[in-house]
């Protein structure tokens, strides 16, 4: 439980994961490491009284619980009788927290790591901070526009983006934060903007691919999760590059209007990929849902499919985008991404076992300790295993860009 407690108040950006599909893992029988998980339906309206039945289309995402990892540590017999620390409290501060510290350090990281990587829509330059609290406002209509439901949103914004951009007569516009907040997670800046704000040190800087000349679309009225591409032989795509292409502007999911001036769709690349010259086919979130024959599409996403030889923007926002780099701070709400967890086995026989869950994140840690006879070893172990999914991504979230 001391290291659980370290654990939970410690996480900052997984607070914004959604933990409903853990119970999927808990069935009477093994279900994989992955599962599936169907997005609503989806329905256009019809004009009149007449009858017009729509399609009912059975659309899915993948959740993954597939990175056990966990935390190891040993002495001998004769270590324990002339070294190791006698009291409780000397183990708690010596072992325990620092065991609790980093596993929770591992989750947030793997859980931003996923989001940076998956995340596709974006305000600001990569490789420069913002200079005001302007992209705040941007990232919250982003979210509007890309009808996100209200609810719990946080910021997680470095600390050189915290120093450019939050000056001193803003700061007297933050709400105060929630006195648990304040007591127990380092870097918590209070309330601005709709946004619980976070100076969070586990962000990722990412390095952009390279590009020599043109990219284009080969092939028009492409849609789904993958898109043909024509550039340079030897052209590099980095996984959680962001590209738009020209003239296919994203929609309102409900109105399938554009909310406002014109702007395009952003997609993500999720694998790194390097062009050969030719035709390729790279793959992408979100999946491009474009208007129906007659009218707008169930799933619609954006104004118009891809054009045949539509040229792609690399990074749109940023002046040099070939091989910049910065840091992708991170706009969440629960609807984003969703994080799941599971319980281990508990063994019987041992000299000490527990094992216990956090309720806000649903992660489980496992301890046991145990006696190796052979080595005459006291084996102590920490185990815990999460796992990551797209949900609503390109509704839900927005990439903060920063040096």
């Amino acid at each position: 439980m001391e290291v659980l407690r370290n654990l939970k108040n410690a996480n900052k950006a997984v607070e914004y994961g959604n933990s409903s599909w853990e119970k999927d893992y808990e069935k009477a029988w093994a279900v994989g490491t992955t599962i599936q998980v169907k997005y609503p339906q989806q329905f256009t309206i019809r004009d009149g009284l007449g009858y017009n039945p729509q399609g009912i289309n059975r659309i899915s995402t993948t959740v993954s619980l597939d990175q056990p990892f966990g935390i190891d540590f040993q002495w001998d017999d004769y270590e324990a009788a002339v070294k190791a620390e006698r009291s409780e409290e000397e183990i708690k501060t010596e072992y325990l927290e620092p065991a609790g510290v980093q596993l929770s350090q591992e989750i947030d990281s793997r859980f931003i790591q996923f989001a940076k990587n998956n995340v596709s829509q974006l305000v600001g330059s990569l490789g420069t901070d913002p200079t005001s609290v302007v992209f705040l406002d941007q990232a919250r209509a982003r979210l509007l526009q890309k009808a996100c439901p209200p609810g719990k949103r946080g910021a997680m914004i470095s600390s050189s983006m915290q120093t450019n951009s939050i000056n001193t007569p803003v700061t007297s516009l933050f709400q105060p934060s929630d006195e648990i907040t304040t007591a127990f997670k380092e870097g918590s800046l209070g309330r601005l903007k709709g946004f619980d704000m976070f100076e969070e040190q586990s962000l990722y800087s990412h390095t952009a691919g390279t590009w020599a000349g043109a990219v284009t679309v080969t092939g028009g009225g492409q849609s789904g999760t993958s898109l043909i591409i024509t550039g340079t032989n030897g052209d590099t795509i980095k996984q959680g590059d962001k590209f738009s292409i020209a003239n296919m502007n994203f929609v309102n999911p409900r109105t399938r209007r554009s909310p406002g001036p014109l702007t395009p769709q952003t997609l993500t690349a999720t694998q790194d990929f390097t062009l050969t010259g030719g035709a390729d086919t790279i793959t992408i979130l979100p999946a491009i849902y474009g208007p129906g024959p007659t009218g707008p599409g169930q799933y619609q996403n954006v104004d118009a499919l891809p054009a045949n030889g539509a040229a792609l923007t690399l990074w749109p926002g940023t002046a040099n985008p070939n091989g910049a780099t910065g840091t992708v701070g991170l706009a969440l709400s629960k609807y984003a991404f969703a994080i799941v967890g599971m319980r281990f086995y508990l063994p019987k026989a041992v000299e000490a076992r527990s094992q216990a869950e956090d309720k806000q994140t649903g992660i489980p840690v496992r301890f046991v300790k145990a006696w190796d006879p052979v080595h005459s070893l006291q084996i102590h172990r920490f185990d815990t295993v999460v796992g990551f999914g797209n949900l609503y991504q390109d509704n839900g979230a927005v990439g903060l860009l920063g040096a």
